[in-house]
């Protein structure tokens, strides 16, 4: 927070305020979201913080591959970037091509997992709860299309929206709390475009609405899971 003025008001603005005479190209990239037992003041995701903001480029990966295609991507960029790197991801594991130039596009989500009945809609390590509930429901029939946005701004709302137009449901999954969070934005655009295809509200599966308690039992009950996906994926389905 000591630092979010030059973000805000420096870095985001200065193409803009000087006509386009300066630009500012410069990756900003840290922890995000919640660790593991450090309290509220160490324990927020600022993805919507920032996706707010008109000048900067978000990005918040869930995989290896993506966090390395994403960052040479960002570093390419002329525009000032935010790149999100969820502490609890940090030990993570998983597959990067060898490449000797491995890039990804900005902007452009990822269907990493295909289904029929209902859309999961994540980033970072809501991606992983996703897939833990797509894995669960479908033990009981239950196929789950999970799309990581991989980039918060700009967000590709289109490849969302081609994905609930095939389910007809939608349910987003975000380690921020809910008022005015990224959750908001993609049942906005989805509803915008796609409000006929839709046969059940959108839910959104986000923190409590409380800073992050330190006591071990209340940070598990505050954050997302893979099981309180699956509870708003039955009650879209119409089926808890």
């Amino acid at each position: 927070m000591q630092a979010i003025d030059l973000i805000i008001n420096s870095a985001a603005k200065t193409r803009y305020m000087s006509g386009g005479q300066m630009g500012c190209p410069i990756v900003f990239r840290g922890p995000n979201a919640a660790a593991a037992r450090v309290a509220a003041q160490h324990s927020q995701d600022y993805a919507p913080w920032y996706g707010h903001v008109p000048g900067l480029i978000v990005i918040a990966p869930y995989s290896a591959m993506d966090a390395k295609g994403l960052l040479k991507a960002a570093i390419r960029n002329p525009n000032p970037v935010v790149f999100l790197e969820h502490e609890l991801l940090y030990g993570e594991k998983g597959e990067v091509p060898d490449m000797d130039d491995f890039v990804l596009p900005i902007g452009k989500a990822k269907v990493v997992r295909e289904g029929t009945d209902v859309t999961l809609v994540s980033y970072a390590r809501g991606v992983m709860f996703a897939l833990e509930a797509a894995e669960q429901l479908a033990a009981d029939g239950v196929s789950c299309e999970v799309v990581d946005l991989r980039t918060i701004r700009p967000m590709d709302t289109a490849t969302v929206v081609e994905s609930v137009k095939k389910t007809n449901r939608l349910v987003t999954v975000e380690e921020s709390w809910a008022p005015m969070g990224v959750g908001s934005e993609i049942a906005w655009n989805v509803t915008q475009a796609a409000f006929d295809y839709l046969d059940a509200p959108p839910a959104r599966v986000c923190q409590e609405d409380v800073p992050l308690p330190y006591a071990a039992n209340l940070e598990a009950l505050s954050l997302p899971n893979a099981d309180k996906v699956v509870k708003a994926v039955r009650d879209v389905l119409y089926t808890s």
